[in-house]
């Protein structure tokens, strides 16, 4: 029996959408890889992170006898409590006031490094001077609130500023690096060839300049040095 065959189907190539995408700089790259959202702040380092927080512990008071108020030691145990706790509230204060200024002290110290190294990341990989690599890293997170809450997580996040870093610094690259004109070039090139031959250039001897004289220059001039006394 013969066999049948039967026409082979042929799909239709699927049509493709073609949907232009606008080209993102880097950093809105990394805004768009981390989900970063706008946030209308000013720039100010470290200050959404949290100090950390410290478990208080409160001592037991220690059992003790109270005199009969009839007693003629009463008014002397009211004044010592009067003493105790006053000198209790002064501690007490002196310990906030001492470790509320630790706390400032280290939040300072910590900002401070974390800014040293993103400086420190952008001016290598841009080629800036560290100087000028922070202000304009300043500057730029004043003007892009996603990059300023980059930074203000940066504790949580650390990968996000590590990208947002590289980005912004290929940004300066090509935002501040000067590009020198081939003219200036050729003409600081020639100047420089010029300035080297004039210091190569040797003052004639006398010797030479005699060696150089056709006879009737020399004659000339024994001429003349015998009329000043061959001088």
């Amino acid at each position: 029996m013969a066999e049948v065959n039967q026409p082979a189907t042929t799909q239709a190539p699927a049509t493709q959408s073609q949907t232009t995408e606008t080209k993102l700089s880097p950093t809105e790259q990394v805004y768009k890889e981390f989900g970063i959202e706008e946030q209308a702040a000013s720039f100010q380092p470290g200050n959404n992170t949290q100090a950390p927080q410290t478990t208080q512990t409160q001592a037991q008071p220690q059992a003790f006898k109270v005199p009969d108020p009839f007693d003629p030691s009463f008014p002397a145990y009211q004044a010592n409590l009067a003493n105790g706790v006053t000198s209790l509230n002064s501690a007490l204060q002196q310990t906030r006031s001492e470790l509320g200024t630790l706390r400032q002290e280290l939040h300072h110290e910590r900002t401070e490094a974390d800014i040293k190294r993103a400086v420190g990341t952008i001016s290598e990989k841009s080629g800036l001077d560290p100087k000028f690599a922070e202000v304009a890293f300043q500057l730029r997170a004043k003007e892009d609130p996603r990059l300023l809450q980059i930074w203000n997580n940066r504790s949580k996040n650390p990968g996000a500023l590590s990208k947002a870093l590289e980005a912004v610094a290929t940004e300066f690259k090509q935002t501040y690096t000067v590009k020198q004109d081939p003219q200036l070039a050729e003409n600081q090139r020639a100047i420089k060839a010029s300035q080297q031959q004039m210091a190569t250039t040797t003052k004639e001897s006398d010797q030479d300049r005699w060696v150089n004289m056709t006879p009737a220059d020399r004659q000339r001039e024994v001429q003349i040095l015998l009329r000043r006394g061959g001088r």
